[in-house]
């Protein structure tokens, strides 16, 4: 099980890190191009991006608390 919770906190550091790609671009195009249907893609994609890190960070702690409370029982 501590294998699965090192796999889905790797993960989530790489969507953290895409995160803050994403709202690096979102700024960048909002200043410099400022074509509203890329801004409104990326922020599309940051809000599905965020979306899956909260996901994932629900998961990673409800998987903490289920492998604790079985090696509890076991001991």
């Amino acid at each position: 099980m501590s294998a699965h919770i090192s796999q889905f906190k790797e993960m989530s550091h790489r969507a953290k890190a895409r995160l803050e790609r994403l709202a690096e671009l979102s700024m960048t195009i909002e200043t410099e191009l400022k074509p509203k249907e890329f801004a409104d893609r990326v922020s599309e994609l940051f809000g599905i991006s965020a979306a899956f890190e909260e996901k994932l960070e629900a998961l990673i702690k409800d998987y903490e608390i289920e492998r604790n409370q079985i090696a509890n029982e076991a001991s």
